[in-house]
């Protein structure tokens, strides 16, 4: 054995569930630690929801899946309990939720090992990050744990993009609109009377819409597409990389407060996300080189020319691709 392979490998778990767009603002974070850290192990505990898109990064070691069911599950709690009984030179708590204060509580405060988050007793409580955006949040955690900044270098999610344009006919110049967002916040969607109105305006521009989404918003996207000249070939057609394949060729993309639009803002694409009453512009406007926002409490009172000046503010209506 040489002695290189004797040298004791550092071991740290993050811990980051989900949603979507926090993932994606987490980009960097991930970055930071794999660059910072090249000979470490890094293992991400996380949602089987993103198991997928966890794969394709190219950051982690391993990748552990909480299905987080209620903790009288006793065999998943125990098997959870084991994974935080294993001997690691840090835990840095990016979800900073109930359950994973839950989870230091129960499985690791009595091991006295190092844990980057705000459980009450941990060994690096994080600061007071109130209304500081999720990306920067999650980059200053890392960095408590020692790691230096970075930003994601991201050919791993867009590469390889020729066939998708073959695969979906993608008509050229075109835009990418995202009416839909979780089904548990209806209330974070601008109406599709008025992504039907932006639709129809940039088809007189000689702009193309596609309409992107998951299954469960196919019904908004269908309602857009009923009263506009919008197309939604898209919507639950596309694997995440595929998406953010076609956003690298799109004029822009214009959405909801909801994972894909972060999607787009993190690749560079000229990204405009639209919000109202239920997000925290300062902690969840979107990040990237051409990202704007639009905010009002009242959503619905957000206007298609408002949406159209921020989108030429952005460069998306300008140089047609």
């Amino acid at each position: 054995m040489s002695e290189a392979s004797k040298v004791k490998r550092d071991k740290y778990l993050i811990i980051k569930h989900g949603a979507l767009g926090d993932i994606l603002q987490g980009l960097d974070a991930f970055e930071s630690l794999r660059t910072s850290f090249p000979s470490a192990n890094l293992t991400l505990l996380t949602s089987p929801a993103f198991v997928s898109l966890a794969n394709l990064m190219p950051y982690f070691d391993s990748i552990i899946i909480d299905e987080r069911k209620p903790f009288y599950y006793f065999r998943k709690t125990y098997q959870i309990r084991n994974h935080f009984r294993k001997k690691w030179t840090a835990v840095i708590d990016l979800q900073c939720s109930k359950r994973t204060k839950a989870y230091f509580d129960w499985f690791y405060k009595r091991g006295g090992g190092n844990w980057y988050g705000t459980a009450k007793e941990c060994s690096h409580p994080m600061p007071d990050f109130t209304n500081m955006n999720n990306r920067d949040r999650m980059l200053e955690a890392v960095k408590m744990a020692g790691a230096l900044e970075f930003k994601a270098e991201l050919s791993w999610l867009v590469k390889d993009s020729k066939n998708v344009f073959q695969k979906f006919k993608i008509k050229k110049p075109y835009c990418v609109i995202i009416p839909g967002s979780s089904p548990h916040k209806l209330s974070k969607r601008w109406s599709a009377e008025k992504y039907a109105n932006l639709a129809n305006s940039l088809y007189e521009l000689g702009i193309t819409s596609y309409l992107a989404g998951t299954k469960i918003e196919r019904k908004i996207a269908m309602e857009v597409c009923a009263n506009s000249r919008a197309s939604e070939i898209l919507v639950d057609n596309t694997s995440l990389q595929e998406l953010a394949q076609i956003f690298t060729k799109a004029q822009f993309i214009v959405g909801n407060d909801t994972g894909p639009t972060f999607l787009a803002a993190r690749i560079g694409a000229p990204t405009v996300m639209i919000m109202g009453d239920d997000t925290n512009p300062y902690m969840s406007s979107p990040t990237g080189s051409a990202a704007e926002f639009i905010y009002k409490a009242n959503i619905q009172a957000i206007t298609t020319h408002e949406v159209l000046s921020k989108v030429r503010e952005v460069g998306g209506l300008s140089d047609l691709k």
